[in-house]
């Protein structure tokens, strides 16, 4: 029995417990007792107002007549399943007592399914057609019946028998659901073929929505190494089985599995998923809510995720339950987390609407979600709070493209959470919608959707291009003809650019203005620019340190400067001083490593050459930082790929600088040249660890020192 929340407060407690003990069943409201999350557009998991809150507890009073007239009570056994029918009405597959309980949608019993002329041993899941037939996973009898609805057997589907089915095929049905054409998909327990699928007629129709064989690394590597006589003797490896499944309103099929990452899938009717980007456990905080459970060492180290059910919603909402950490979650049509939430379980002491061990979950046409208990053998309801009935609506209108009717919810959501994300991206909507594509502009960058962000910036683009074109082709003209006067007047200034030639020519002899143009000279010339440092002197420590000023202000200029689309990350969320930290670092260990690794294996660089030759290959970063940082600001998505070209030339551009420079400097051959840089790159990482391990034992010296001047100054 769950027990209401305890309030000492005299003879109102008093009052309260006596109720408790004396009432059997619970169907009082109460407060949300498990913290509500959700995930804002940046991936930062934020706390929100809960979405559902506890409504009543169902099925623990079933109370049957017996052959005397007399009600019995007959509480569930180990049940594995539930499904509620387009008329709300509960059905559950009562495992433990070998039988279907049928509710009413108030909880209350209609009538209890034995099938007498063929008992049911065992059943663990339960479907409902529209037409009212009955779908049983009858495990122990290793079978799926039909039922029509009045309880009468109908069908078996048994065993499939077919030629591409080996002997050691094991037919366990756990589970089952039926499409609109009378396509009967069962999950077997233990299966990795994938669902067994049945036409209407019964007979085996071939497996669907098989799970890929997950390959770790060291797979991999064994495959790579072992011998074909080794590699037999490995445990063998197959997919995952699938461990339970759903079907919504359009015949999309929702699995779950015990998965590294796509735990879910969306499939359509060919099979493939829709949802391949997904990972349940990729925005989920388990190790939160684990720490804060009664053991807190169940919260360290990466929580294992046992979904167990899923169920879709009238309007495409899904919502997973998850075993291991009693959490629930929810995602739109997209696999879009919406909200997720649990609470620590305290031991002994069960709460309204906290689950201790979730065995199926659905819904109802009400949005309420109903949970299934293993462990206390009952259900637990959950019925949508304001604000989450409120979100249900925003996005039901939203999927419908009722952006304006949608606006209003919208609007009160981003009012009563100003952290829930979700809500700017549809009043963003609603804004474009209406073709205010500035207020939509920033709507999406409040929630952190670039691609919205960029569709609006490319409306507001065409329609100030095509508001100025007359200005543009004016410009063109008056620029052809500008250029052909300029040319002729170029001709006759020849005479005069000699003389300012000749004192830019006093002016360039200065060393450090020529060692900062060197640099660009190694840009076209990168062998024999480096050998110039080296042997003329072309470069110094002065020029090194401005080149070095300038490449971290082009960094931080990108930083601020680059457009939202290609850089959607709030700007206060960025630490400038962890950046210049991490950069200062790295750059000083290579040049401090290569130096070493330089010196040990015979290279010819002295320090100052490799101080001098590593900041000078970084002159690509400030070559393209500003451009690149500008060029940002009037593209869009649509133009990535030009973004993206010139940001990794000036990479590659940078990183073959430093290949030549290693070369050229230490005199090294293409291959004592690879070998030198991972090496330098290996010493820096044990650098790194040296330094770490120096820091810790320094804090704990030091600590002991302070401890031990304590105690002997007491």
């Amino acid at each position: 029995m769950i027990k209401r929340p305890r309030k000492w407060h005299g003879i109102i407690a008093v009052l309260s417990l006596i109720t408790i003990f004396l009432s059997s069943s619970l169907t009082a409201k109460a407060d949300a007792p498990f913290d509500t999350f959700s995930v804002n557009g940046f991936g930062r998991t934020i706390f929100t107002q809960p979405a559902y809150e506890p409504s009543e507890a169902m099925a623990q009073d079933i109370n049957l007549v017996n052959e005397k007239g007399e009600k019995v009570f007959s509480p569930l056994s180990s049940p594995q399943d539930l499904f509620i029918d387009q008329n709300d009405e509960i059905y559950i597959a009562d495992s433990g007592n070998n039988r279907i309980v049928h509710l009413n949608e108030n909880g209350e019993l209609v009538r209890v399914l034995l099938v007498p002329e063929s008992p049911l041993k065992q059943p663990s899941g339960i479907f409902v057609a529209t037409n009212g037939d009955i779908y049983v996973a009858d495990t122990g009898n290793k079978r799926v019946i039909r039922l029509n609805k009045d309880g009468k057997l109908i069908k078996e589907y048994l065993r499939p028998e077919s030629k591409y089915i080996n002997k050691s095929f094991v037919y366990e049905p756990i589970n089952m659901v039926v499409d609109r054409r009378g396509f009967v998909y069962v999950v077997s327990k233990g299966t990795f073929q994938g669902i067994v699928q049945f036409n209407p007629e019964g007979e085996f129709y071939g497996f669907y929505g098989t799970n890929v064989t997950e390959v770790s690394l060291m797979d991999k590597v064994r495959k790579l190494l072992y011998t074909e006589e080794q590699l037999k003797r490995q445990v063998r490896l197959l997919p995952n089985p699938i461990r339970n499944i759903d079907i919504d309103s359009n015949g999309y099929i929702y699995t779950v599995s015990r998965e590294s990452s796509k735990q879910i899938k969306k499939l359509n009717i060919r099979g493939e998923n829709q949802w391949k980007d997904f990972s349940f456990g990729k925005n989920i905080n388990l190790n939160f809510l684990r720490k804060r459970a009664t053991n807190p060492t169940e919260g360290e180290g990466s929580p294992a995720v046992e979904l167990t059910d899923i169920t879709v919603d009238q309007n495409g909402i899904v919502t997973v339950v998850d075993r291991a950490s009693a959490v629930v979650a929810q995602f739109n049509q997209n696999g879009e987390l919406l909200f997720y939430w649990g609470a620590p379980v305290n031991s002994g002491t069960p709460q309204m609407g906290v689950t201790i061990s979730p065995a199926a979950i659905d819904t109802n046409s009400k949005n309420k979600i109903f949970i299934l208990d293993q462990s206390q053998n009952l259900i637990q309801v959950l019925k949508p709070t304001e604000f989450g009935a409120a979100i249900q609506s925003a996005y039901i209108l939203t999927q419908q493209g009722k952006y304006s009717d949608s606006e209003q919810y919208w609007s009160e959501i981003s009012r009563q959470n100003a952290l829930f994300s979700p809500a700017y991206e549809g009043l963003a909507r609603a804004a474009f919608y209406r073709e205010d594509f500035e207020g939509a502009q920033e709507l999406y960058k409040l929630a952190g959707e670039e691609k919205g962000y960029s569709d609006s910036f490319w409306q507001l683009r065409l329609n100030w291009f095509q508001k100025n074109f007359p200005i543009f082709a004016n410009s063109f003209l008056v620029l052809s003809v500008t250029t052909l006067v300029g040319v002729q007047v170029q001709r006759r200034r020849k005479s005069k650019r000699k003389k300012i030639a000749k004192k830019n020519s006093k002016l360039s002899q200065i060393k450090l203005i020529q060692q900062l143009k060197h640099a660009f000279y190694i840009l076209k010339h990168p062998i024999d620019g480096f050998a110039d440092i080296r042997f003329r002197e072309m470069g110094g420590y002065v020029s090194a340190l401005i080149i070095l000023v300038l490449v971290i202000s082009m960094v931080l200029v990108r930083i601020y400067f680059t457009s939202f689309t290609f850089q959607p990350v709030p700007i206060e969320s960025i630490s400038v001083n962890s950046i210049l930290t991490v950069s200062s670092v790295v750059w000083v260990s290579w040049v401090i490593c290569q130096y070493l690794i330089g010196s040990i294996r015979y290279g010819q660089a002295r320090f100052k050459d490799i101080f001098v030759g590593s900041a000078y290959a970084l002159f690509p970063v400030f070559l393209f930082g500003l451009p690149l940082a500008l060029l940002s600001n009037v593209m869009t998505l649509n133009e990535s790929s030009i973004y993206g070209f010139f940001n990794a030339l000036m990479v590659i551009w940078s990183a073959a600088l430093f290949f030549w420079m290693v070369q050229t400097l230490q005199n090294y051959s293409v291959g004592e040249t690879i070998v030198n840089i991972l090496l330098t790159l290996f010493s820096m990482i044990m650098l790194w660890v040296l330094v770490f391990i120096v820091l810790g034992l320094s804090s704990e010296t030091i600590e002991f020192i302070f401890t031990l001047y304590q105690e002997v100054t007491m």
